[in-house]
């Protein structure tokens, strides 16, 4: 009995860990020349602009612009939401966010208002965990 509920705990600890095992990275890009308005009535702000994810994946926001950015959740409209902000990114820097639940979360640059976009995140509950700038 004792090495049934041994196995059985193992192996729900596997299956805890698995998916974070298929965790996928995906790269946006501050587009050049995003700091000048124009770039959002064609959505290029951010390339991409609307990026689908599943839950447990991250993104990687690298500023390949010439100024800094920030990217902080909420509208421009609607101001920030608390889920996220990476402060200012000075040029040829990143940012990264971990989205463990799902939820559809839109992005803005405080800096640049004109810069928006989304990131939509499937499969589990929501608000997102871990963040870092480098």
């Amino acid at each position: 009995m004792r090495y049934l509920l041994l196995s059985v705990l193992v192996v729900c600890v596997i299956g805890i860990m698995i998916p974070s095992a298929f965790a996928e990275t995906y790269n946006v890009s501050n587009a050049p020349g995003s700091s000048t308005p124009g770039c959002e009535n064609t959505n290029s702000c951010f390339i991409p602009n609307v990026l689908n994810i599943q839950v447990g994946d991250s993104v990687i926001w690298t500023n390949d612009d010439t100024t800094v950015h920030t990217i902080t959740s909420g509208t421009s409209s609607g101001g920030t939401d608390g889920a996220f902000d990476s402060d200012l990114i000075q040029p040829g820097n990143s940012y990264s966010i971990t989205f463990p639940n799902a939820y559809s979360y839109n992005y803005f640059c405080v800096v640049h208002p004109w810069m928006e976009g989304t990131v939509i995140v499937s499969g589990g509950t929501s608000s997102p965990s871990s963040t870092s700038k480098t």
